[in-house]
């Protein structure tokens, strides 16, 4: 029978293992976080950049005559491509329209961003 001396210094196997355990449940911990922030990230870009289209969108369809109804479009904005589609309507007050865009990613049927302003008749 071995003795141990009580000035040994060092870990027994089972507190190397139970560090092991706890290490890599923080690693997993921290590995997750990192995904989540970087889908985080994709998906902030990509409402940014639909941002950009409605504007353009609204822009466009306050420069063209008036005209009742929806149309249809796609713009490029950093190598993605989106489609919108700008409904007009009448408002309750005469004279007066509502310009509804509607974002949505090339091949997607989520909208991503929604906009809407409204214009005069000349």
């Amino acid at each position: 029978m071995i003795r141990r001396r009580s000035d040994d210094a060092g870990f027994t196997l089972v507190e190397v293992l139970a560090a092991l355990l706890v290490f890599s449940l923080s690693i997993i911990g921290l590995t997750h976080a990192g995904t989540q922030s970087a889908q985080a990230v994709s998906v902030i870009s990509e409402k940014s950049l639909a941002s950009v289209v409605a504007d353009n969108a609204l822009i466009q369809a306050r420069m063209q005559p008036l005209k009742l109804g929806a149309a249809s479009g796609s713009e490029v904005q950093m190598s993605q491509t989106f489609t919108y589609t700008v409904t007009t309507t009448k408002t309750a007050i005469d004279n007066f329209y509502s310009l509804d865009v509607r974002v949505k990613r090339d091949g997607s049927e989520h909208v991503i961003m929604t906009r809407q302003a409204f214009r005069g008749s000349r």
